[in-house]
């Protein structure tokens, strides 16, 4: 009997790309980590000292300069299993087929799981550093919304708004539109994904709009798939530091057993299993800003 083969392994940089075009928060992605093990990689960081004050006598100060490696391990383990009948599998080309369920898969549902549990994890950790403003903001006008949005880029400027990522939801971008049309300023940009929203930039910093709502939310169950908690609010915006985030997406595992590997039936079992998470780094929560709508009247 024929080993069955990893996809996965196979086709790693192809699914990664697969993965980077279903997410919105592919830019927060840590580039070329270093695998320590299936799911646990590590980042090196470099801190140096500062200037002292020089001596005409000759000779410079010795500062230092301290590298360190900080290890990450993958929390989210997920895993899916299909039976795929044989009529729906081409049998001169399994690749093919395993890596079209795959797309599907990864662009329906991974992608925007992904999405989901990274924004709530920063909600989460705005809430807990009290970074985070819980507030009706589309209520008012779309002057209201820009200086209100403006605000908040403001505290976390010092960062360079080059380096900032400030996810909006549609009423927020709609509103930003409006006000940016009626000063002729508005403009849309290309967010080089399988997925069409609204780019454009306020204040130097770029705004990507959130337009799923169901992804967009405070708190997720994520029993089976994605739902908003039950205590979830909506979000209006977050605002984050590039630098103040490493996130790390891994499919894992993907196979594609024929009938006669398995004893599920007669046909192809598809299974895909991904690690996933987001962590903010020490020291840079603030870096982070948070806006949410406010919980309604006696919630």
């Amino acid at each position: 009997m024929a080993n069955a083969i990893n996809f996965a392994e196979k086709y790693q940089t192809e699914l990664d790309q697969v993965i980077k075009q279903a997410t919105l928060t592919n830019d927060l992605e840590t580039p070329n980590v270093n695998w320590m093990g299936a799911r646990t990689f590590h980042v090196p960081s470099l801190a140096v000292s500062g200037y002292k004050q020089h001596s005409r006598n000759g000779g410079y100060n010795r500062g230092s300069v301290d590298v360190t490696h900080e290890p990450y391990t993958l929390q989210f383990d997920r895993d899916v299993e299909f039976f795929v009948d044989k009529m729906d599998v081409d049998e001169s080309n399994q690749s093919a087929s395993a890596a079209n369920v795959t797309r599907v898969f990864l662009n329906e549902n991974a992608g925007p799981e992904i999405d989901a549990y990274r924004f709530s994890k920063l909600a989460a950790k705005a809430q807990e550093v009290g970074q985070a403003t819980p507030e009706n903001v589309t209520d008012g006008t779309p002057q209201d919304v820009v200086d209100r949005l403006r605000a908040d880029i403001k505290k976390v400027r010092k960062y360079g708004t080059a380096n900032l990522k400030v996810y909006v939801s549609t009423d927020v971008m709609d509103a930003v539109e409006a006000y940016k049309e009626n000063k002729g300023t508005f403009s849309l940009q290309n967010e080089n994904t399988i997925i069409e929203t609204r780019v454009t930039t306020l204040n130097g910093a770029r705004l990507i709009e959130v337009f799923d709502v169901d992804r967009f939310q405070t708190a997720f169950n994520f029993t089976d798939g994605f739902v908003p908690a039950t205590d979830a609010q909506q979000l209006n915006w977050i605002i984050v530091y590039r630098g103040a985030v490493v996130a790390k997406a891994k499919l894992n595992s993907v196979y594609l057993f024929q009938p006669g590997q398995h004893t599920e039936g007669d046909g192809y079992l598809y299974q895909n299993r991904l690690y996933h998470d987001l962590f903010v780094m020490k020291n840079q929560a603030k870096g982070l800003v948070v806006s949410n709508k406010a919980p309604a009247s006696g919630a």
